[in-house]
């Protein structure tokens, strides 16, 4: 038991040092939300991509300003799902964390073309954007 809560704090220690050094790369912008992803989270398993993404909203969403998701893409079906998120109350991950999402979501959903979330799949998959 002892050793598991250990494993839990390292794992813990490691996202937040990691999320320090993040090198947010700007890849859209809708007018509602700047999109930003992190290249060195990007992690290639056969035909599933996984890759951290964040966003700044351009107006409050239920006391959300930003929030940071590591997503997962099917390449070869054009489909996502979220695995954990963060929701906090400034821009770029400042303020108050105001919720977080952790599991993956049970179902995948379909990429919907001329969408950020397709502009990320093309990144993230190496398709032609």
């Amino acid at each position: 038991m002892r050793s598991l809560i250990t494993l839990m704090f390292l794992l813990l220690g490691l996202l937040l040092s990691f999320s320090a050094r993040a090198e947010w790369i700007m890849y859209g912008d809708n007018g509602k939300a700047e999109f930003f992803y992190d290249k060195k989270t990007i992690i290639k398993n056969g035909k599933f991509v996984s890759v951290m993404e964040m966003l700044n909203y351009s107006f409050p969403l239920r006391g959300v300003l930003s929030n940071r998701a590591t997503k997962e893409y099917d390449c070869s079906q054009s489909k996502f799902r979220n695995l954990v998120g963060e929701f906090f109350s400034g821009k770029n991950l400042s303020g108050d964390k105001v919720s977080e999402s952790s599991g993956e979501e049970e179902g995948w959903r379909n990429v919907i073309g001329g969408t950020q979330n397709e502009e990320l799949m093309n990144i993230v998959c190496g398709k032609p954007t």
